[in-house]
């Protein structure tokens, strides 16, 4: 099973495009141990905002790397452009396939929500049923949940514009495909939608 690695970097006022360039030196260089899926900068939303989604096929090199990035005086080689920084230890929902890489956007909206304590279980069950019909609507490029810390799930969700978002979004409302039934019993308050748009250099558009 894959380990993912969903990061958020919280830059200084005006200071994500700069942080970003240094970023992506470092994704390029041998520091970085995990497989990049996609990179973005908020645009709607917490603002001044970095999220980085990474894969890794040997638990062991994120384990590895993250120990360096929390010990580390320049965290992504742009530490002293960075507020705040979380890193999150994710694997997939049940049946969620893997990423696929290319062109989906470029508006990217990132929902990440807190789970109650044992909402867990029944979140993952009432999302497997629901996620193959959503994804019929429009792409979904993947939905995880995290493995220790606070309980947390992390869904991103491509759309070619806010108008398509907005449609979509309301239409599986109104045929009631959509949210899953009774999630909401099992998440708290804490929900945060961003809307992101993806760097140059993310493998996600």
């Amino acid at each position: 099973m894959s380990i993912y690695e969903f990061a958020e970097l919280q830059a200084h006022t005006s200071a994500a495009p700069t942080a970003s360039a240094k970023l992506e030196r470092y994704l390029k260089s041998d520091s970085n141990r995990g497989s990049v899926i996609g990179c973005w900068i908020s645009e709607i939303g917490a603002l001044n905002r970095i999220a980085l989604l990474r894969r890794y096929d040997d638990p062991q090199d994120h384990e590895t790397e993250r120990r360096q990035l929390m010990t580390g005086s320049d965290p992504f080689a742009c530490g002293v452009h960075l507020k705040s920084m979380s890193l999150d230890r994710c694997v997939s929902f049940p049946g969620v396939p893997e990423p696929e890489l290319g062109r989906f956007g470029p508006f990217y909206e990132i929902r990440t929500y807190e789970m109650e304590t044992g909402g867990l279980a029944p979140t993952l069950a009432t999302w497997e049923q629901a996620i193959p019909v959503r994804r019929r609507r429009s792409h979904l490029v993947t939905v995880l949940h995290t493995v220790e810390g606070t309980p947390r799930m992390v869904s991103i969700w491509p759309y070619a514009s806010i108008e398509d978002r907005q449609t979509i979004r309301a239409q599986a409302i109104a045929d009631g495909v959509w949210p899953p039934k009774d999630s909401h019993k099992h998440l708290k308050t804490e929900m945060l939608s961003t809307i992101y748009l993806p760097t140059d250099y993310s493998p996600l558009q």
